[in-house]
């Protein structure tokens, strides 16, 4: 089975490199992710950065922060390990998250040693917290503490808690029941980051060798996250930099084994800061095909001569308002970080008395409530150092995509797209216009001139407020001519905030075919080809030439590895796991060469997610696919002569998300310095009906 295609490659190559309480109306679960989206898209374009965005004119990006709920703070101190005098109250650090049709909330508390609670609720304000009969405190038996103090207290080091700062992942994919839900944390008894497996997310056992070695070397602040983009675990732990504490990334394939792409930070304060800047901790959660961190900013001084030990850290502080705050930051790869400019708070904090007016932290993600992002935290009256402060847990909210807009004024503004494809005249725009304001488009070409019939005049204006408005022009169809062609959106915008848009996903069937003998002998990428059938050249092969022989014309494709030169056309295209699909080819192998994980293939290949080729070499023809960019594996093979004439080589896609690929080779299906010749080629979407038939 292969899952999750989409943009879009097809590879043909002949290679010899490895490529690289109160009253509230219940919500319902959500029925998508509208956080993270589907693994492989598409995404909603968001305006954070310039990504989406080639020109504009008139207009403000502007970043927007989550307003505290009115019903805040929904969990407080009411029960007796709740209430300790020093650092008491229930706080996040921890995690919230829908789970079998409710919300489930994994706190903190600290109650002489650090303690983590459950809680649970239907709606997200009233929120109620059950007796799990696993530990007692004091002369309570019987509490909500899921995971408290060790055993083993004749130890000192064992009185200080199991787990500080707990993100719980539910493992929907583990096949042992037993691991059904993972909890990720700095084991404070052991001074590194542990793992735990539970069968139902309450009771938990901590892996044994974590006891001794920890998952990687980290202070005391961990948050975790599962990528679904890269299909990995990711954690961000505290670092230090020259400006103090900082957030550094580390991640793993199984949650046992890390690894660290940087020795140190990737995330820290900056000269755009005020002095009394240091980053605490960074939780990171993945949107949209990006990843939105949510840093931790503390307020302190740090240590700028000699060694930062803890009391010189306690004494620059001190002049310091050692307020903790949140604001919003964003990367495409997890290592370079983006935030706003003007550096203000995402959630910010209350005011003198209120329950979060000196310290917030987050949980390490936000959860879906209907169209609006809810951002659950932990408010603090009092400082950091400050021992008789007190915690209870609030919550934020912020609309779908609500993170940055473009907006205009009484004075229209506009903004041009980057490339597009689409094949439907439709954009989904998330939106607030306000009285008198409008937002209207207009699609153009790559040169950027006006399609005909899809001007501003013939676009149906908007003028609500809505986060996935249909925009629609009254054409109903693009022109013949422009057909798979990319285009660009041009959007107006007056008196309005655009937050993101995404132009419609429908897929039209789509069949590609180059043929020499129809095109006049003519390479794939020459200018003489249709554009609808024509590809690129990649690399720098040492050899394209069309060819005679045997009566059929085909084209040598030839490269030599000491030349580390590839030889390949490709072509953008899009499709996704809900369609069929078929990529063919008539083909006879000169020399396989000598590489043994790429060798000769023919690529369905999307920008990341799971992907599958043609392979062969001389002697046998396979499937293969690639863990990475330079991570090729063959799956599987069956021998084969592929040098002793033209063959007909089909691998389809059908059946769906949960259907299967399979290769045949002349009509009979095989399996559920390289040179080649290549007779015919080409692909369809939307469709696995053959394209070529048998070579004659």
């Amino acid at each position: 089975m292969i899952g999750s295609f989409r943009s879009r490659i097809l590879m043909l190559s002949a290679a010899l490199v490895t490529l690289g309480s109160l009253a509230w109306a219940q919500p319902a679960p959500p029925a998508e992710d509208l956080i993270a989206g589907q693994a492989g898209g598409p995404w909603r374009r968001l305006f954070l950065d310039a990504m989406v965005v080639e020109r504009s004119e008139g207009l403000q990006r502007t970043f927007h922060a989550a307003r505290r709920h009115e019903a805040s703070p929904v969990v407080v101190a009411d029960r007796p390990w709740e209430q300790y005098p020093s650092y008491g109250g229930p706080y996040l650090y921890g995690t919230v998250a829908w789970d079998e049709g409710k919300l489930r909330m994994w706190y903190h508390v600290h109650c002489g040693g650090y303690g983590n609670c459950y809680a649970e609720s239907i709606d997200g304000i009233n929120w109620t917290k059950p007796n799990l009969g696993l530990h007692s405190y004091g002369e309570t038996e019987d509490t909500n503490l899921f995971i408290y103090l060790s055993d083993d207290l004749e130890n000192p080091r064992r009185a200080s808690g199991q787990c500080h700062n707990p993100s719980v992942i539910k493992q929907t994919w583990a096949t042992d029941p037993d691991k059904r839900y993972a909890l990720f944390c700095y084991g404070t008894d052991y001074r590194h980051a542990r793992v735990a497996y539970s069968p139902d997310g309450l009771h938990w056992t901590f892996v044994l060798e974590t006891e001794d070695r920890g998952l990687f070397r980290s202070g005391d602040v961990l948050n975790f996250f599962r990528d679904p983009y890269r299909n990995r675990f990711v954690a961000t732990w505290k670092s230090g930099s020259r400006r103090g504490r900082a957030a550094g990334v580390a991640i793993s394939a199984d949650g046992l084994n890390w690894t660290k792409p940087v020795e140190g930070p990737v995330f820290g304060a900056d000269d755009l800061d005020p002095d009394a800047t240091q980053v605490y901790g960074m939780p990171v959660f993945p949107y949209q095909g990006m990843y939105i961190g949510l840093p931790w900013i503390y307020n302190a001084r740090w240590t700028k001569v000699g060694a930062n030990t803890d009391q010189k850290m306690f004494e620059s502080e001190k002049s310091s308002p050692c307020t903790m705050d949140v604001q919003m930051a964003w990367s495409w790869d997890l290592i370079n970080w983006t935030r706003p400019p003007v550096r203000e708070q995402f959630i910010p904090r209350g005011g003198e008395g209120e329950f979060d007016s000196g310290m917030i932290y987050t949980a390490r993600a936000p959860v879906q409530m209907g169209d609006e992002l809810w951002f659950y935290y932990g408010g603090w009256v009092g400082f950091h150092n400050t021992t008789d402060a007190h915690a209870s847990i609030g919550v934020a909210t912020l609309r779908l995509d609500g993170f940055c807009s473009m907006s205009a004024e009484t004075d229209e503004g506009w903004l041009i797209s980057r490339l597009e494809q689409f094949h439907v005249p439709q954009v989904t725009i998330n939106a607030a216009v306000r009285p008198g304001g409008e937002i209207v488009a207009e699609l153009l070409d790559a040169d950027e001139q006006v399609i005909p019939g899809f001007s501003r005049d013939q676009c149906v204006p908007f003028t609500g407020d809505a986060v996935r408005h249909v925009l629609t022009w009254r054409t109903a169809a693009i022109p013949e001519a422009q057909r798979g062609q990319l285009r660009k959106i041009r959007f107006y915008i007056r008196d309005a905030d655009l937050y993101s848009y995404l132009p419609d996903q429908t897929r039209e069937p789509e069949t590609v075919l180059w043929d020499p003998a129809a095109n006049g002998w003519l390479l794939p990428d020459a200018d003489g080809v249709p554009g609808a059938s024509r590809f690129r050249a990649t690399g720098q092969a040492s050899g394209y030439s069309i060819v005679v022989g045997d009566g059929i014309p085909y084209a040598d494709m030839h490269a030599v590895r000491d030349m580390k030169t590839t030889a390949a056309y490709a072509r953008d295209a899009d499709w996704s796991d809900d369609s069929d699909w078929a990529v063919e080819a008539w083909l006879r192998i000169v020399d396989k060469g000598d590489e043994p994980d790429y060798g000769l293939s023919v690529w369905f290949r999307p920008d990341h997610g799971r992907n599958a080729a043609i392979y062969l070499s001389d002697a046998a023809v396979g499937i293969q696919s690639s863990a990475t960019n330079t991570d090729h594996r063959v799956l599987e093979t069956v021998p084969m002569d592929t040098t002793d004439a033209f063959h007909w080589y089909r691998l389809a896609h059908t059946g769906g998300k949960a259907g299967t690929v399979t290769l045949s080779v002349d009509g009979a299906e095989v399996v559920s310095e390289g040179r080649m010749h290549v007779a015919k080629f080409g692909y369809s979407t939307g469709s696995a009906d053959a394209l070529l038939g048998p070579v004659r």
